[in-house]
């Protein structure tokens, strides 16, 4: 029985701590546990990995001309511009799921969401490789979308779900944004990119590949039922609080 809990638009300070608390919660529990969060933003947030420094990752002017607020991230990777979108957090201990090494994580994880998109007729695959790409000239650190990890997913070659993770000991805390769609003009000034050409080859929303556009409640449902089918579990519902 692993819990779950489904939040609505939350702002991203909020949503991060929620994050935190639950993952602190299952690493002090002496039981395996594992918690299933699905949950949205509030308003437009650039939100970085915990180590990444503001004064590089993003211009914070045009930020705030555009109401974009700016968080950190428990988990590491780079920035990730977070508006319309389902986004999901696993937080567990329990290694006889998820194994217990981040790619083995990762993996599984993204088994389960590939089993979503695949059910919303979305045609998503397990990138095999991490996919390098070289900075720019102006210093800017690359959004976490510009491209795939291993085993994240991607469409004809194209990353819609950018995930980070945080790992303490026994218990790790994935993080994984999934555009519906994708304002990309948006994230490329907020990081400091010269344009949004690399964006528009590199990552998609899942709306582009649906000739209709799915309710949040319809797309949380799936994904709910696709993590029930790969792992073989159920689910008890909780509040985040």
């Amino acid at each position: 029985m692993w819990e779950l809990i489904i939040d609505g638009p939350v702002d991203g300070k909020s949503n991060m701590t929620i994050d935190s608390a639950l993952f602190e919660e299952v690493a002090s529990s002496s039981t395996p546990r594992t918690i299933l969060r699905f949950y949205q933003w509030s308003r437009p947030t650039l939100s970085l990995g915990r180590n990444q420094k503001i004064e590089k990752a993003v211009d914070t002017d045009y930020c705030a001309s555009r109401g974009i607020d700016v968080v950190h991230r428990p988990t590491g990777g780079r920035a990730v511009l977070h508006d319309d979108e389902l986004t999901h957090a696993v937080i567990s201990n329990d290694s006889s799921y998820f194994g217990d090494t981040i790619y083995g994580n990762y993996k599984a994880v993204s088994e389960a969401l590939c089993r979503g998109y695949n059910a919303l007729g979305v045609p998503a695959v397990l990138a095999p490789d991490t996919k390098k790409v070289g900075g720019f000239p102006n210093g800017a650190d690359l959004p976490c979308f510009m491209s795939p990890s291993r085993y994240e997913l991607t469409v004809n070659g194209r990353k819609i779900v950018g995930s980070a993770q945080r790992r303490v000991r026994d218990t790790f805390l994935q993080h994984g944004s999934m555009p519906v769609t994708c304002d990309r003009k948006a994230l490329a000034s907020a990081t400091r990119l010269e344009d949004s050409s690399l964006l528009d080859r590199e990552m998609a929303g899942l709306a582009e590949f649906l000739a209709e556009r799915p309710t949040a409640e319809e797309l949380t449902g799936t994904f709910v039922r696709a993590f029930q089918a790969r792992f073989s579990i159920e689910f008890q519902l909780r509040n985040s609080d």
